[in-house]
């Protein structure tokens, strides 16, 4: 059995209730899991909706910057603000999904605006009225408890580190957001994973293969 078929078995028994559903997609920055969620898409076109777990942060970047500086200014260990484990709005995002599964359909007034930086953007997505319905919750960190009990299943992109990290070489040009970025993943990202990727239904790999 390919991976995708692998994955195509999955999705259709979390469909078979025919309430909607939520997948996790997960995995480092730039692992693929956008590529990924657009593959299930193309599909099952008239099912799947793509959730996004980054337009939900709990500060702005300025703020989140801010909080940083003050912790090592301090003294303190800056961890509980620098992880980005810890940037997500997590009660937010889990009372959109249920939102979803419940009325099918939520609003959030605090989005993060990928432009600025600022969470002034609604986010909102509405589902089909009656039916099965696939949710494609799209977000690096997804495989911690409670978070994964807010799962139907969850799917780990396993693309190795380096490979995540030469994508990220070529999407951003500033040396300085790099580096910074390649600390966070090996930092925090890293041993999350390490940690947490058992609890993955199904790991996709790429060319480098899938397990259950």
């Amino acid at each position: 059995m390919t991976r995708l078929d692998i994955m195509d078995t999955l999705i259709e028994k979390s469909l078979a209730s025919g309430r909607p559903a939520v997948i996790g997609v997960c995995g480092h920055a730039g692992a693929g899991k956008t590529t990924l969620c657009k593959r299930i898409h193309d599909t099952y076109p008239d099912l799947a909706h793509h959730f996004v777990c980054d337009r939900f942060s709990r500060y702005s970047l300025r703020e989140r910057e801010a909080r940083i500086a003050a912790a090592q200014a301090d003294g303190l260990s800056p961890e509980a603000e620098e992880s980005p484990v810890h940037w997500y709005a997590w009660t937010e995002i889990g009372q959109a999904l249920a939102s979803l599964r419940q009325n099918r359909a939520f609003s959030y007034p605090r989005g993060w605006n990928r432009q600025t930086g600022e969470l002034d953007e609604t986010y909102a997505l509405t589902l089909p009225a009656e039916g099965p319905a696939l949710v494609l919750c799209d977000g690096i960190f997804l495989l911690h408890a409670p978070v994964r009990q807010w799962l139907d299943a969850a799917i780990f992109v396993d693309t190795p580190f380096d490979v995540t990290l030469e994508r990220g070489r070529q999407r951003t040009a500033d040396p300085v957001r790099r580096e910074y970025m390649t600390r966070l993943g090996r930092t925090y990202a890293v041993p999350y994973f390490a940690a947490h990727a058992a609890k993955a239904d199904v790991v996709y790999a790429g060319s480098f293969g899938t397990r259950t």
